[in-house]
């Protein structure tokens, strides 16, 4: 296995870490392999490890190369900084498949909380002109071919009553701003561009409510976007994988009842890419 670090600001503090499998003449069914690139939650705040390295390893371990993307946080996250990085990922990503060994369109996004929010707000304005133009990309070669979203943020009505902890470091002060609003509010930009989905929640999830997914379902129903919806009732918010490797020390993020859609969502990613 070989990992590297790309960065994509002077500062180094918008980077990629890739974790990859090269090509192998003993292992031929390890060529050009499915690629997930990997969004950590943490409310455009911080980046959760627990949503990072571990999750990498275990899809690495099911035969994808894999990438972490380490995207704008605090005063830097003001919309559409974070999405603009993705864009300029996914690009780099696809333009070097053959030295990342990846299938150039097989190439998932998978987005935990707040980097739920990022996946779907790429999955669904990546053919936005004023967006394009602000990234310096063109045509499709940044549009993800697959949504992994768990636990999403998806809309901003349940967030209101909290807004300076909950949107002030994606709107700034565009609060107020009716179109911006929309904007970030991934199931009103959902059509028939938007790629097939997978979706997980908790009910007992008191941070990002679960009807977020549904809504987002919802919106990907109405417009015939294939998709896969698994509402759980155990768990808080920020599962991760749901087991021990992901827990925070408190044991209340390991759930079994959970844990099942690590298999799932292979089996349904196995299905989508194959399709591609």
């Amino acid at each position: 296995m070989l990992q590297q670090t790309v960065y994509f600001s002077d500062d180094e503090r918008v980077n990629l870490t890739c974790y990859i499998q090269p090509k192998c003449s003993e292992l031929p069914n390890q060529q050009s392999l499915p690629a997930v690139i990997i969004f950590p939650g943490g409310g455009y705040k911080m980046l959760s490890e627990r949503e990072s390295d571990p999750v990498a390893l275990t899809f690495l371990a099911q035969g994808y190369n894999v990438f972490i993307l380490r995207y704008s946080i605090q005063h830097y996250a003001g919309f559409p900084q974070p999405m603009l990085e993705a864009f300029q990922v996914i690009k780099h990503v696809r333009e070097n498949a053959q030295d990342y060994n990846i299938h150039p369109d097989k190439i998932a996004l998978l987005g935990f909380s707040a980097g739920g929010h990022l996946a779907a707000s790429v999955g669904t304005l990546w053919n936005r002109d004023e967006f394009k133009q602000l990234a310096n990309v063109e045509g499709e070669e940044h549009k993800p071919n697959a949504l992994v979203l768990a636990y999403p943020v998806i809309t901003t009505d349940w967030m209101k009553h909290d807004i300076e902890a909950n949107l002030k470091n994606i709107l700034r002060e565009k609060f107020d701003d009716p179109e911006m609003l929309k904007t970030v509010t991934c199931s009103e930009n959902v059509g028939s561009h938007t790629p097939p989905t997978f979706l997980i929640h908790t009910t007992e999830d008191k941070s990002v409510p679960s009807s977020d997914s549904l809504k987002f379902a919802a919106a990907l129903d109405s417009h015939n976007i294939p998709y896969e919806l698994h509402v759980f009732q155990p768990g808080p918010h920020g599962m991760s994988l749901a087991n021990s490797l992901t827990d925070d020390g408190t044991g209340l993020k390991v759930e079994s009842q959970v844990q099942p859609w690590i298999p799932l969502c292979f089996t349904w990613l196995k299905r989508s890419l194959s399709s591609q």
